[in-house]
């Protein structure tokens, strides 16, 4: 029988990085922080195909604006059949912000879990964003599950404290491929590289390991060098 052929368009994720998404099911909000091309946005979509069937809401950030964002949010609960922010305008002050925070909580609790993911928060520098991401994250039931991705520091040191256990972090030390992992990723696609020779060949290529995370590896340029 023929040998398979390797997979070189397969997502990676490490047993690592596994156990670190492992606690975004237990908690009320995950931020994902990371410098672009750590995989941030791969590790989470990995993270939710492994979920129930229909239970992630995913909501993408593409400029500045938070009436934008607001209507990207309605089409991404319309799209996964929910209708609890028809009836709303985007909330321009704290009392509306907090009916919004209150009617969520009650339309999503259910027994089945929802994952609610807002990726590249970055772009979005209006703090009231993050403010009203804690807020929520306080008060929401525990089927519930909120994942913000972030190139930069999304919340406060006082946020931080405030959501204690509510809150998981996940960084670019969880996103790296480190040590073994590093040869156990080059031995998937046929090269017999030990750490050193890898991380010397990722070096010669221009790119830090850390960048070499979730990603195909003949995206990234890289599959040709590691078979020399």
């Amino acid at each position: 029988m023929a040998k398979r052929k390797p997979d070189t368009g397969a997502i990676y994720i490490s047993p690592r990085l596994r156990a670190s998404l492992e606690p975004v099911g237990c908690c009320a909000l995950t931020v994902v922080t990371a410098p672009m091309g750590y995989g941030k946005t791969t590790a989470v979509n990995w993270f939710l195909g492994t979920q129930p069937p229909g239970c992630a809401i995913r909501i993408s950030i593409y400029s500045d604006s938070l009436p934008a964002l607001w209507q990207s949010g309605r089409r991404a609960f319309r799209d996964a059949g929910l209708t609890a922010l028809e009836g709303f305008e985007c909330p321009g002050d704290p009392a509306s912000a907090g009916l919004l925070a209150d009617t969520l909580c009650r339309e999503l609790r259910r027994q089945e879990p929802w994952y609610v993911f807002l990726d590249d928060l970055h772009l979005m520098p209006d703090r009231r964003v993050a403010h009203f991401l804690c807020e929520l994250a306080a008060r929401l039931p525990d089927n519930v599950h909120l994942i913000a991705a972030s190139r930069d520091k999304a919340l406060s040191g006082d946020q931080l404290l405030r959501l204690g256990g509510r809150l998981h972090r996940i960084g670019a030390g969880q996103l790296r491929l480190e040590g073994d992992e590093l040869a156990a990723y080059a031995h998937r696609f046929g090269a017999a590289l030990d750490r050193e020779q890898l991380v010397r060949v990722i070096n010669d290529t221009g790119y830090q390991a850390g960048e070499v995370v979730s990603r195909p590896l003949e995206k990234r340029g890289l599959l040709g060098r590691l078979k020399k």
